[in-house]
């Protein structure tokens, strides 16, 4: 899923591609906005859990300063003399997009290699643990957008059965 996200706005175009505002129409394109933020929201707070940070006041903190950065893209935009779609807010919308995408590609193969427990999110958590010399809570509630948390469970089930 994250892959196939990343090669469909990756091009020769690059973020460009992002600036023609017939993106806005595209359905797919705001289920992946939307997808891209609730995972970097998402990702804030497992990791703020991890360091013994409040999530909850992290992720808000995180949301706002993508909503500011956002915010002053647009106005950045208008001010060049164009419109609020086009540069730098398509750009900066674009490289956010890409940014969790590749996060989320390294973080499911992390997982896979470390065979840590829990998701793709809770991947940086779980090596965040493992760096104090410990473990880390894992994450729940809408952390595992892949499902890994089901192989997860499958691998526990199938270990207990062995282990009896």
């Amino acid at each position: 899923m994250f892959a196939a996200s990343l090669a469909s706005i990756v091009g020769p175009r690059g973020p460009a591609q992002f600036r023609n505002t017939l993106i806005l129409t595209e359905p797919s394109a705001w289920f992946l906005h939307f997808a891209m933020l609730a995972i970097f929201v998402t990702l804030v707070g497992s990791v703020a859990q991890a360091i013994g940070a409040r999530a909850g006041r992290a992720q808000l903190i995180a949301l706002g300063v993508v909503i500011v950065a956002l915010t002053l893209a647009g106005v950045a935009a208008v001010l060049r003399g164009g419109g609020v779609w086009g540069f730098p807010l398509a750009d900066a919308v674009w490289i956010f997009d890409a940014a969790v995408l590749v996060e989320q590609l390294t973080a499911f193969a992390l997982a896979i290699a470390l065979g840590t427990p829990g998701c793709e999110i809770g991947v940086w958590a779980e090596l965040i643990g493992r760096l104090r010399g410990g473990s880390s809570p894992t994450t729940q509630g809408l952390a595992c957008f892949v499902g890994l948390q089901l192989i997860d469970r499958w691998e526990a089930e199938r270990r207990s059965r062995r282990d009896r």
